[in-house]
């Protein structure tokens, strides 16, 4: 699970209903009743993500701890964050459940914002219909600090060593089904038009669904949620067919999402994994279904069988951030 919020509430507003139109940024709406909280931008901030100047962006994460979603609109319409003069601030819906109260917004906070005990505020109540701006909030954003802020290096393994790119870092592992072999991982020239390192297993599995090599890694210090997830991406190579596993699991078994059937090539292939691509619930490897394990993956598992050799490389998470895995 998600560590506590992060999130530092100042205050509480709320007005009454209104009769006369406010204006609000650009745009002019008729308001029954707005409530809103202040936060501090510092408590939004962690250590890898404060600039000394320019602008970054924020997650601000909403659960049923710290926002009641019986308050706002089913689709979180009616949110709006702003500068405490009441100037609108860009922000983008990552995700947003009123059902389950789960929420995930990315705010802009531009140089004003950083300095110490800056304020904001969350609002809502609103009636405009332009309530989120994602182009005004990555603006001039640099490409590689877009990716850093919204996607979690699993590894590139370039560093000489079989430990993760993770914020809890662990080392890769392999295992094996009953009547299948495998190797211990190990770093390889990627080769066949790829530059550095990629890691390697080689292994052995009958052409059975059910059976399968593996190569794996634990994603945190317990059950992580990866419910804002957007996608999984990676570049792969080898023999045979691969599935890919997001697991629950509790010993060396347990429940797990995942793709399967996916066939190996001599050369490399980029494959790019979304929470709707997984297979649908059948049981089978006890596939419990998306739903069912995104908000407690433990480990993330590449599996093949009918073939020799597994090789995988820069393996990326999009959607969440270094905070989902702390």
């Amino acid at each position: 699970m998600n560590a506590l919020p992060r999130i530092t509430v100042l205050s509480f507003f709320a007005l009454g209903a209104c009769s006369s139109d406010r204006i609000s940024g650009n745009s002019v709406e008729t308001e029954n009743t707005v409530a809103g909280r202040e936060i501090r931008v510092d408590s939004l901030l962690p250590e890898w993500n404060r600039p000394v100047s320019g602008a970054t962006v924020a997650t601000l994460r909403l659960d049923a701890r710290n926002f009641d979603f019986r308050s706002s609109t089913a689709s979180g319409r009616d949110i709006r964050l702003e500068r405490l003069d009441s100037t609108l601030l860009p922000f983008e819906i990552v995700q947003w459940d009123s059902a389950s109260a789960h929420g995930r917004l990315r705010v802009r906070i531009d140089s004003p914002l950083l300095a110490r005990g800056a304020r904001f505020r969350l609002a809502w109540g609103h009636r405009l219909s332009n309530w989120t701006d994602p182009v005004k909030t990555w603006a001039g954003i640099k490409d590689s600090l877009r990716l850093s802020l919204t996607s979690v290096a699993v590894d590139d393994f370039e560093r000489g060593t079989l430990r993760s790119l993770l914020p809890d870092s662990s080392d890769w592992y392999s295992a094996a089904s009953d009547s299948c072999t495998v190797t211990y991982p190990s770093l390889s020239s990627a080769g066949h038009g790829r530059s550095g390192n990629a890691i390697r297993i080689g292994y052995s599995a009958p052409q059975q669904f059910f059976l399968y090599s593996l190569l794996g890694i634990r994603l945190g210090p317990g059950p992580r949620s990866l419910r804002s997830l957007d996608s999984l991406v990676f570049w792969a190579r080898g023999s045979g067919v691969l599935a890919v596993a997001f697991d629950h699991l509790n010993g060396s078994s347990g429940p797990k999402a995942w793709k399967t059937k996916m066939p190996l090539d001599t050369g490399w292939t980029r494959i790019r994994i979304r929470p709707a691509d997984l297979d649908t619930i059948d049981g089978v490897g006890n596939n419990v279904g998306w739903s069912a394990v995104r908000d407690s993956v433990t480990n993330l598992t590449f599996l093949a069988n009918t073939g020799s050799e597994l090789l995988i490389d820069d393996v990326r998470l999009h959607g969440i951030d270094r905070d989902d895995l702390r």
